[in-house]
């Protein structure tokens, strides 16, 4: 079962609606993960633990360069021809405005399509 195809620039905006931002932020890692874990058959991924983990310093980048090579597995078996590790790139991404949620979303988008 693939996951949802979401608009990438709505899962941004959102991040920066005061109030909103942290749980849009918990409830967008929360739903990626789970729809990897469900496409991927992937018994050892468990996104509650892995965002509870988030509060150990760092681990937050960490889970984020992970889903760069989940988000190629998937791209890989949904057949994406140039499927690539982009956990670094979405890293440095975060760091510009937040800009790594409209990467990640919009990765997914080419497994989910």
């Amino acid at each position: 079962m693939k996951g949802v195809v979401r608009n990438p620039i709505v899962s941004w905006l959102v991040c920066f609606v005061p109030c909103v931002a942290f749980f849009w932020i918990i409830y967008l890692y929360y739903t990626w993960l789970n729809e990897l874990k469900v496409y991927l058959e992937d018994a050892d991924l468990n996104p509650v633990m892995e965002l509870a983990l988030c509060l150990i310093p760092f681990y937050s980048l960490y889970l984020i360069y992970k889903m760069g090579g989940l988000i190629q597995r998937a791209q890989q078996k949904a057949g994406v021809s140039d499927a690539q590790d982009q956990g670094v790139m979405f890293i440095l991404f975060n760091f510009l405005c937040g800009f790594g949620v409209y990467k990640i979303q919009d990765e997914l988008n080419k497994a989910w399509a």
